[in-house]
């Protein structure tokens, strides 16, 4: 696989209409929740120090908490370290498209013209990554729904509400969904306006 190096001949998120705006916010929330890389780190260290010192329980309390239950165990410092890698990249991967950022595995697109790209990816948002997305959005919305209703959580003391982890299912890819629609948008206005500029030459 490799990555196109290609320069866009215009930024992704520029531009003030609506289509830019949303894009530069899915831009914004991958480029935010990218910051949980340092929490998650930190908790790979902790889980590493603790398992050495051969620390099973590190605190107990009375009541039941959101996510820990009534103690955090070194199994809920291992389960909070891969939910948050989830977060993140649910969160980000939709801000990678719009950036142009993701890896790609069609080689034969960095020998074609600026147009037929553009071609190509309307074609493979239209058929491949909306569709892809919409089932995965609408199955994940039923999933989070059943993990809820059965209070789905871990039988090793690890975390509970695992509800909490698998919204971002359908948030991520409702995120990909908007991306997809408005880099599809975008690339439409850019080929129309590129054939009207030609026509009228």
């Amino acid at each position: 696989m490799a990555h196109d190096t290609d320069t866009p001949s215009s930024h992704p998120v520029g531009g003030a209409s609506p289509v830019h705006t949303i894009l530069r916010g899915i831009v914004w929330i991958g480029q935010a929740t990218a910051w949980l890389l340092m929490p998650i780190l930190a908790l790979v260290l902790i889980g590493v120090i603790l398992s050495a010192a051969k620390v099973g329980i590190i605190a107990r309390w009375e009541s039941d908490i959101l996510l820990f239950g009534s103690k955090l165990t070194l199994a809920s410092i291992g389960d909070l370290q891969w939910h948050l890698f989830g977060v993140m990249l649910m969160c980000a991967m939709a801000g990678a498209i719009v950036s142009d950022a993701h890896v790609r595995v069609d080689f034969i697109r960095q020998n074609m013209s600026e147009r037929q790209k553009d071609v190509i990816d309307v074609l493979g948002h239209v058929f491949f990554l909306l569709p892809m997305c919409a089932i995965i959005v609408y199955n994940g919305y039923d999933f989070t729904i059943r993990s809820f209703n059965m209070n789905e959580g871990s039988d090793y003391d690890g975390l509970y509400d695992r509800f909490i982890l698998k919204v971002f299912i359908p948030f991520g890819f409702g995120l990909m969904f908007l991306a997809g629609a408005g880099l599809t948008v975008r690339t439409l206005l850019k080929l129309f306006n590129s054939k009207a500029g030609q026509t009228n030459d």
